[in-house]
């Protein structure tokens, strides 16, 4: 019994077996580097979508925090909400402040009170709110809520 070589033992890793079947082992190798290819792209536009959606809120939310921060500053608004009233000088601080594809409704409510949107809206609606407490006289704590929804 004569004794091969392990190379020739083995056919799968001799020489003979590669050269043979060179056609075969390239194809392989282009469909594992095409699926790797599909994969990465994929990865990246999934990720790409999921990282611009907060980045719209956020924006928003800075924009409500500006202008609810004005109305807070504004001592005719401060009594304009105390008195429960949404002046015109309040929407028009709104509509002025809030970017134009936005579409945004003010809600004085009592506060430790549930304070909703008297309407429904089938969009996805951006709320941020402060509490203006006091006149500097009278003590009647009001939250000021800002709905703020895309056009």
């Amino acid at each position: 019994m004569v004794m091969k070589n392990k190379r020739q033992k083995n056919k799968f890793f001799s020489y003979n077996f590669f050269s043979k079947n060179r056609k075969a082992w390239t194809a392989v190798i282009e469909v594992f580097v095409s699926i790797l290819l599909i994969a990465g792209i994929m990865a990246i536009v999934v990720n790409s979508n999921a990282i611009q959606k907060p980045k719209i809120g956020e924006q928003i939310y800075k924009e409500q925090a500006l202008t609810l921060k004005i109305i807070q500053m504004n001592d005719n608004m401060r009594l304009n909400v105390l008195s429960d009233l949404v002046s015109i000088e309040i929407n028009n601080t709104i509509k002025n402040t809030m970017p134009d594809y936005l579409e945004c409704e003010a809600k004085i409510c009592v506060l430790n009170s549930e304070c909703l949107l008297d309407r429904a809206v089938d969009k996805e609606i951006y709320a941020k709110s402060i509490l203006i407490t006091t006149d500097g006289d009278n003590y009647s704590p009001k939250e000021l809520k800002l709905f703020c929804w895309e056009k």
